[in-house]
């Protein structure tokens, strides 16, 4: 509804007046009825003149809006280059992983001050940081 009182704004400098309405409403309607198809022609008009006072409101306020701008489509070799950058980026993000979870020792993790082996269960066992005194990751003195 904006948009259509907006085109009538921009070619005729001025709000459309009570009596035109109506016919702006009627070339609106296939429109909208289309995707609402409940909502009858009368509904419609009772809507859109309660919110003339709105958009008027609105238009003086921050003037007629830009008009979208269509969307446009990426060619091929753009796809290609925005795909590559984010495997990149994916891979750099994979690396840093990596490097992080090497730097800690084989020995420590956020339970143990020392693993001294693994169950078969794969659990691990030893020393824990509560018994040797310390907090996790807490330098030694």
């Amino acid at each position: 509804m904006f948009d259509v009182v907006c085109k009538y704004y921009t070619e005729h400098q001025a709000m459309p007046p009570e009596d035109e309405l109506e016919a702006i409403c009627r070339e609106m309607f296939p429109m909208l009825h289309g995707m609402v198809p409940k909502v009858s022609f009368e509904d419609l008009l009772a809507v859109f003149r309660k919110k003339q006072a709105h958009f008027a409101e609105r238009i003086e306020k921050n003037g007629i809006p830009e008009p979208r701008k269509p969307k446009v489509k990426k060619t091929e070799a753009e796809k290609l280059a925005l795909k590559k950058a984010q495997r990149k980026a994916k891979k750099k993000k994979l690396k840093k992983q990596q490097e992080q979870a090497n730097a800690l020792p084989d020995w420590q993790d956020d339970r143990f001050f020392f693993i001294a082996g693994y169950t078969s269960g794969g659990a691990p066992y030893g020393v824990t940081w509560e018994e040797m005194g310390l907090e996790p990751w807490e330098t030694l003195e």
